[in-house]
């Protein structure tokens, strides 16, 4: 006699051929998800998973990320910042992004090889060691050179989530070559990007040096606020819009033309790869110079 159960979702079928019947379908159901998102997103998408092999993808993406003159301690605490980048980024679900940028890259660029061993000792050099605060990785920011002082992730932000990232002195920076700059606009151009953007028709070409100017600077001097007519613009999206080197500037006219002078280059937050490099001729460590950007953080051992 046949099972009730057996007889009522599989009657035709015999005891064992049912049995096979759910085994399949149970096996179709786990592997759904897989194959929807190999259908949805490409084999990339699951090639890799929260256990891919950080230590073999840094030296690349450390290769991109350091100045042609960095030094070998600044490389290594580089090597940090990037290696918690990566790991918090992976463990957010974009490991097969991660992966794909790297090729991306590879494929296009020649690698020197020095430089490259450079990074691979650099990653070998400080296998594991990831930046945190409260027990927690943290993504150590870096900039190319501060404005002489690094800026507060609160102040930046907005957010308590940031109050380990406080600003500090990076007197060295004064003497980079991309310290000091200036981007020059003539009216029409400058008129042009403004309205653009903000769709404020009381901006006026002959009249736009006057209509334009700061409302806020943050304690490292960074603008967070600009006027532009009757709308209002925080400093970096400012510093994008006109691709500014950096959003610590001041607006002057000259000959006609409005000049936006401006120190430093980048967002200004965390590590000067400018700073760290002086702090690496003078002797300092990695570990010296990660303590130096970053004074309420942690070096540890990623487990």
């Amino acid at each position: 006699m046949k099972n009730r159960w057996q007889s009522c979702l599989f009657p035709e079928l015999p005891m064992k051929e049912s049995v096979k019947y759910l085994l399949a379908v149970g096996l179709l159901l786990l592997l759904l998800p897989f194959l929807l998102t190999v259908m949805l997103s490409g084999k990339d998408a699951v090639e890799v998973s929260k256990n891919i092999d950080l230590e073999m993808l840094l030296p690349s993406v450390l290769y991109r990320e350091i100045p042609d003159d960095a030094r070998d301690e600044m490389i290594r605490a580089q090597a940090v910042l990037i290696r918690s980048r990566l790991y918090l980024r992976i463990q957010n679900g974009e490991a097969a992004s991660v992966l794909k940028e790297n090729r991306d890259y590879e494929a296009s660029r020649f690698m020197d090889a020095e430089r490259m061993e450079r990074c691979r000792q650099a990653a070998a050099d400080t296998e594991g060691m990831v930046l945190t605060y409260a027990g927690q990785v943290v993504e150590g920011p870096f900039c190319a050179c501060s404005s002489g002082k690094t800026r507060d992730g609160m102040e930046v932000m907005g957010l308590e989530e940031y109050a380990w990232l406080v600003s500090v002195d990076s007197g060295a920076d004064v003497e980079s070559p991309e310290y000091l700059s200036g981007v020059l606009f003539s009216p029409e151009e400058l008129w042009k990007k403004l309205s653009d953007a903000t769709g404020d028709l009381s901006l006026k070409a002959e009249e736009i040096f006057g209509q334009i100017s700061i409302a806020a600077r943050d304690s490292a001097g960074y603008v967070t606020e600009v006027q532009i007519g009757e709308s209002r613009m925080s400093g970096e999206a400012f510093r994008k819009l006109l691709e500014l080197p950096s959003a610590c500037f001041s607006i002057q006219e000259l000959d006609g033309n409005i000049r936006f002078l401006c120190q430093g280059a980048g967002h200004g937050l965390g590590m000067s790869q400018y700073g760290a490099n002086a702090l690496a001729e003078e002797g300092k460590t990695w570990k010296e110079i990660l303590t130096c950007y970053f004074p309420k953080t942690e070096v540890k051992l990623r487990v």
